[in-house]
């Protein structure tokens, strides 16, 4: 408040006012501006977040059909087990029942 009086005064010289008048000039300007940059940065985290949750919705997806291919897989794995247990069972009767004699 004294180099302020001061000034009004004219005791100090007109270089040291101008100088305090740019100095709350750009403090005012400052204060926008990081208001800006804080806007941005906000948004720039909450698109990181955003596609965070993309990515671990997406992985999570692919788990589950990951998961679902491979009950798929040995679904039919057991089914063509079992075809193949039925046609051994066939052949084997087939082979053991002989073939009828024409003699009769």
């Amino acid at each position: 408040m004294a180099v302020r009086a001061k000034a009004d005064l004219k005791i100090v010289d007109n270089v040291n006012h101008e100088a305090e008048h740019a100095i709350v000039e750009a403090a005012k300007q400052a204060a926008p501006m990081v208001q800006r940059l804080s806007t941005h940065r906000d948004r720039f985290d909450l698109a990181i977040k955003e596609l965070e949750s993309e990515r671990f919705e997406l992985l999570s997806r692919r788990d589950h059909l990951r998961r679902q291919a491979e009950a798929v897989e040995q679904g039919f794995a057991i089914h063509l087990e079992d075809i193949e247990n039925t046609l051994k069972m066939y052949e084997g009767g087939i082979n053991s029942l002989g073939l009828p004699s024409s003699e009769n």
